[in-house]
């Protein structure tokens, strides 16, 4: 079994079409519901969610010294999972972009993780403005076009990896510019005490050109290790 330990952060990624020839097997691993599931997409996102539902299962089984079909999964209501049948307290999270996956492992510490291909995007300014903190948008505002974009991805890959660390939805920021706009009520340094409180750092990654990264973890940082899914990892079938 890897050491995982509560100190370290295991940044596994990989690419979707590495892994075509190895469909039926990862097939095979799912759970009922997870193939209830995939049925349901399209034939170009059924493969993607087989293929990353596997690898996961094939991490976690890894880890737990378990076989990857035999693991049991649970969802929130945000969607992320978690690992039931484990004596270990492993926290973990995943991402996907076009052809990239992600994922993140550590122990006893909630964690998410995000990677968005950095492309053009409409009404960037407006999204911002709705979703970012009013001091993220302010920044944003004095860059030039090329460098916006991409500030705007790694922004919101911080946002989208702390909504995941906390298991939460996608809404609308409390302190963006949209917000207090609407009301004179909020302070924005109450938005920063608030943060100190729950205490979550984040941090950028750089793994692949094109693509913005995001690690969050409640607490304090911990050491990242990158590590790159090839092949299957598990020793028990």
């Amino acid at each position: 079994m890897s050491v995982l330990s509560s100190h370290v952060v295991h940044i596994w990624h990989t690419r979707f079409e590495d892994h075509a020839e190895k469909y039926q097997l990862y097939q095979s691993w799912l759970a009922p519901e997870e193939k209830i599931r995939a049925e349901k997409l399209t034939l170009h996102y059924q493969q993607k969610f087989i293929i990353s539902r596997a690898v996961l299962r094939d991490i976690l089984a890894y880890y737990s010294e378990q076989s990857p079909q035999d693991l049991k999964l649970s969802y929130s209501t945000s969607g992320k999972p978690s690992l039931i049948n484990s004596d270990q307290c492993l926290e973990f999270n995943v991402s996907h972009s076009k052809n990239i996956l992600i994922y993140a492992f550590t122990l006893e510490t909630p964690v998410g993780i995000d990677i968005e291909y950095i492309h053009h995007r409409n009404y960037l300014d407006k999204i911002a403005y709705r979703f970012f903190s009013a001091s993220d948008y302010d920044r944003l505002q004095l860059l030039e076009p090329k460098k916006k974009l991409k500030e705007f991805f790694k922004a919101w890959v911080r946002n989208e990896a702390i909504i995941k660390a906390k298991g939460s939805l996608l809404k609308t920021h409390p302190y963006s510019r949209y917000e207090l706009r609407l009301s004179s009520n909020l302070d924005p340094s109450e938005y920063v005490k608030n943060e100190i409180n729950t205490f979550y750092s984040i941090s950028n990654l750089s793994l692949y050109s094109d693509f913005a990264t995001a690690v969050a973890l409640k607490g304090n940082k911990k050491s990242f290790i990158m590590k790159k899914y090839i092949k299957k990892l598990s020793l028990v079938n």
